[in-house]
């Protein structure tokens, strides 16, 4: 069994293995922490918003729908609702923060959930023997790394 710390978006592996648990310690926020069964690269585009649900002036090309957003007032679970056209696309939720321009935001694929884990603040826990077989890959998503610490089990 590997113990891997994780600090921030991460492809543990590209080729597959098992996918054993993980143990977190949080800090003062809540986070969610995502298990993914693939090896899909992150993208990260520069748009537009102002405490809004519409992003613009930014590439979609590389966008589908359903894909986590994560960015400078972008709420925690955002995802992509819906794509405009070639420059466009909707939020599932409102931002913050007001106007952002060009500001980059990272786009995870969400193809093959293994689970969402959600955190409490000042906590700490492990979830362990889960053995979940991947073949794709596993990539280790969380909202805010910025309190959170997670060390994935593997083989």
């Amino acid at each position: 069994m590997n113990s891997t710390k994780i600090t921030a978006n991460t492809q543990l592996s590209s080729i597959g293995g098992t996918f054993d648990g993980f143990i977190f310690f949080n800090g003062a926020s809540a986070s969610v922490v995502y298990v993914f069964d693939n090896n899909n690269a992150d993208v990260v585009l520069p748009f537009d918003y102002n405490n809004g649900t519409t992003m613009s002036n930014g590439p979609t090309d590389a966008l589908s729908v359903g894909m986590l957003v994560f960015g400078s007032g972008i709420p925690d679970g955002a995802t992509v609702a819906s794509i405009t056209d070639p420059t466009t696309f909707e939020l599932s939720a409102t931002t913050t923060g007001g106007a952002k321009v060009s500001q980059a935001l990272t786009f995870v694929s969400v193809d093959n959930p293994i689970g969402k884990f959600s955190t409490a603040a000042n906590t700490s826990d492990d979830i362990r023997g889960l053995g979940i077989i991947c073949r794709n890959g596993i990539k280790i998503v969380a909202n805010n790394f910025t309190t959170l610490e997670v060390f994935a089990l593997t083989n």
